[in-house]
Order: structure tokens, then C-alpha cells, then sequence
């Protein structure tokens, strides 16, 4: 699979001074393509023929409506007009890297003569396509163009075994079907927080999130050993520990983008993680003890302690502070292994 590179979003002039290089750098992975198309899915068969004719059918083509407008309903500060369209660059380009992703598993797969599995990541990639076309249309109504066919290819590759792939992907989709439902659920509440149609979107969108991740959670179960033993409870708390720590400190980094649609980002990102968290049970052997363990809490501390870093790598006066810096950086890679150390339950055990 080849990564992105760091283009730079065009747009009129002095129109989005705050996209910065870094909005459009996500990284992109290639896996054990031979690995992957040795896969074995006669075991999960119904399941598969079951997904695949769901795919092919494509419930949710007459549900994005492309004619519709995407301009934004009001205008905005000039701080939530820049946490907005941040937004929209961040995922616009996080939804182009899923559809390369699946693009070219979809043809390395089909040239190993799976066309079966090959086909099912060509209709993934085809939802990906269509999400990140969405997202590409609402920057052109900022007046935002963003080339995204320009952004493959420059950029080393980074390399996941399988199971490293399978793992994150899955909860990748699912953490996404999360995220995208509350906040369609909050705005369908609070219909005056909506600031754009493209919210309207949502929940066909997290359809698709969410039909994803049942997607990898079989192509798991294909290969049981994954979901076994020492190695399924590694793989379980490593997962679920990078995306839910990853996912806590964008959301609370970037929280000016939530308080624009009337989110607490801590409270939105504690609901994500408890979602995501139950509904991995059914995919990996263990899951987190959210309830009775200092999770959270530490996550609290993880975000304090990366938003002082980021305000004194900001100080002009930062680099003569290196004590600080060492000591926060220390207090910080303890609160990362506390937190990974949280204990776990069986997903037996967790009322679902």
C-alpha cells in the first residue's frame, strides 16, 4: 500500500490560513498481502456470502444525496470557521487514506486469484471513495481544494503485520460508526447546533462505519489463533489501548470542534470509548474494566499533561525549560503505562 504524501491545500488567498501542513500528512499502511489472500473463510462462509450481498447491494446509495448542497447554514467566528474546516480537512484525507487502503488490497487480492476477497475491499473502498468525495465537496463550498489524487506516493510506507492491521482497522471502523452516531443523534436533538448539511450525512454514514468493522471482526474470526491465548489478550489491550488513548487526546486537543456543535469533548469522548469498548466484545477476547478501574481517570491526567508539553513547546521561552520538559515527559510515559495496565475483563463476562 503506498502512504500519503504532504501536499499543501490550495485555496483562495488568505482563505484558510490555519490549514497547516501537518492536517494533510495521515500515514498509510501496507500488511502480508500473501498472508492476506491465504486467508481462510470457509468457516465463516454464510457470514461472508451474507456481507458481500449486503455490500453489493448498496443500501445506502440513494441516502447520499449528491445534488444536495453542503455550504455551511451560518457563519461562523473566525475560530469556529477554522475548527470546522480543520475538521473537514482532517477527515476528508482520513477517508481518502481508507480508500487506498482498501483500493489496493482490493487489487493485490485479485491479482492472487481471491477475487472473493477482493471484491468485498473493492465495495469498501467504493463507501470510503464516496465519504471522502462528501467531505471534499464541503471544503469547495469553504473555497477550500484540496488535490487528492496527489496525495499517494511520496512518503515511506509504513508496514503492519495482519493482525496488527485487522485489529486497528476494525476498531478504527467502529470507533468511527461511534463517533459519527452521537453526534448525529446530539444535532438531531439540538437541531441549532448544526452548523452545515453535511451532519445530515451522518447516519448513513456510520451505517457504513459500522458495517465495516463486522467486516474485519469475521475476516478475525478467519484466522482464530488471532483471538487466542497470550497473544488475543496482548492484542486486545494493546488495540483498544492506542486507539481509545489516540481518540481522547485528538478529540481533547481539538475540542473547540465539538464545543462548536454543544459537545463536552470529555464527556463525548468518554461515551466513544464506553461504546466502542462493549462493542468490541465481540471481536476480541478482552476488554477494558471502564467502570471499575482508574481508566478514565488517568485519562484525564494523560490530557493535562499533553496539553502543558504542547503550551510549553509553544513558549517562546520553551527551550530553556528543558527540566520541565523532562519532567513532564517522565510523568507522562507513567500515566501511558498505568493506563496500559488498567485491568481487563473476558468478553464473556461483560454484560452486553
Amino acid at each position: 500500500m503506498t502512504t500519503l504524501s504532504s501536499p499543501t491545500a490550495t485555496s483562495s488567498v488568505g482563505a484558510a490560513p490555519h490549514l497547516r501542513e501537518d492536517l494533510l500528512t495521515p500515514r498509510f499502511y501496507t500488511t502480508q498481502i500473501a498472508k492476506a489472500a491465504s486467508t481462510d473463510i470457509e468457516p465463516q462462509r454464510p457470514i461472508f456470502d451474507a456481507m458481500l450481498a449486503e455490500m453489493e447491494a448498496d443500501y445506502n446509495r440513494d441516502h447520499f444525496d449528491r445534488r444536495t448542497p453542503l455550504d455551511r447554514l451560518r457563519s461562523l467566528s473566525a475560530s469556529d470557521k477554522e475548527a470546522y474546516e480543520s475538521y473537514l480537512v482532517r477527515s476528508c484525507v482520513s477517508e481518502f487514506s481508507g480508500f487506498l487502503l482498501f483500493k489496493e488490497l482490493s487489487r493485490r487480492l485479485i491479482q492472487a486469484g481471491r477475487t472473493d476477497l477482493g471484491r468485498l475491499f473493492q465495495l469498501m473502498a467504493r463507501d470510503e471513495a464516496r465519504h471522502a468525495g462528501f467531505l471534499n465537496r464541503a471544503l469547495v463550498a469553504e473555497g477550500i481544494t484540496i488535490d487528492l489524487p496527489s496525495l499517494s506516493g511520496k512518503r515511506p510506507i509504513t508496514w503492519f503485520p495482519l493482525s496488527w492491521v485487522l485489529y486497528s482497522v476494525y476498531l478504527s471502523e467502529k470507533i468511527g460508526y461511534w463517533r459519527y452516531i452521537l453526534i448525529d443523534r446530539h444535532l438531531k436533538a439540538n437541531p441549532d447546533n448544526s452548523v452545515a448539511p453535511l451532519f445530515d450525512f451522518f447516519e448513513p454514514w456510520c451505517q457504513d462505519e459500522n458495517r465495516h468493522g463486522d467486516i474485519f471482526n469475521m475476516l478475525i474470526r478467519c484466522w482464530p489463533g488471532l483471538r487466542r491465548g497470550l497473544r488475543g489478550r496482548l492484542l486486545s489491550r494493546f488495540f483498544l489501548w492506542s486507539v481509545f488513548l489516540t481518540h481522547s487526546l485528538t478529540v481533547c486537543e481539538r475540542g473547540d470542534f465539538y464545543e462548536l456543535l454543544g459537545l463536552d469533548p470529555a464527556r463525548f469522548d468518554d461515551e466513544v470509548m464506553r461504546q466502542t469498548n462493549r462493542t468490541a466484545q465481540r471481536a476480541f477476547p478482552m476488554v477494558f474494566d471502564l467502570d471499575n478501574s482508574r481508566y478514565l481517570q488517568l485519562r484525564d491526567q494523560l490530557v493535562d499533561t499533553f496539553l502543558q508539553l504542547k503550551a510549553l513547546a509553544a513558549d517562546s521561552a520553551g527551550s530553556r525549560q528543558w527540566l520541565k520538559r523532562l519532567q513532564l515527559r517522565l510523568q507522562f510515559a507513567s500515566q501511558l503505562l498505568q493506563q496500559f495496565s488498567q485491568p481487563m475483563v473476558a468478553s464473556a463476562e461483560v454484560v452486553a
